[in-house]
């Protein structure tokens, strides 16, 4: 399954144009970005969520029985809202698609380990902010 996740949500942010790294957008970034927790909480919830987004919808679509407590991912956004975080920390830090890959890579593996129960605990925010970003 971690294969086909990561390809799952690897699809979408490929297809987003590669931005031109600013000389602001450097400033300021991790020198080294290992992992979502050295950011601050507010730059790193939207992609946390994101991944949250991807696992549920993966959850939903191959029948597994955690997802059918949400409301269909698909259907309310959470692809759309898992690309925009990503490219927005490729923006942000000047990073490279597979830097951000690495970073999804291990939340995923996190999310693993403990079985989806961290998924759980974040999806009602998470579903409050996806729900806001397309209020505007």
């Amino acid at each position: 399954m971690h294969t086909a996740f990561l390809a799952f949500i690897a699809a979408p942010l490929a297809m987003q144009a590669a931005p031109a790294p600013t000389a602001d957008a450097a400033q300021g970034a991790p020198p080294s970005l290992n992992a979502f927790s050295e950011l601050p909480i507010e730059e790193s919830t939207a992609p946390r969520c994101g991944i949250a987004f991807a696992t549920v919808e993966g959850w939903q679509n191959g029948g597994d029985p955690r997802g059918q407590q949400y409301p269909n991912i698909e259907e309310a956004g959470g692809r759309e809202f898992f690309v925009r975080a990503m490219v927005g920390l490729i923006d942000k830090y000047s990073l490279e698609r597979e830097d951000v890959m690495r970073l999804v890579e291990r939340e995923v593996e996190a999310h693993e380990a403990d079985e989806g129960a961290a998924i759980e605990a974040m999806m009602p925010a998470c579903l409050a902010l996806l729900q806001v970003s397309y209020s505007d």
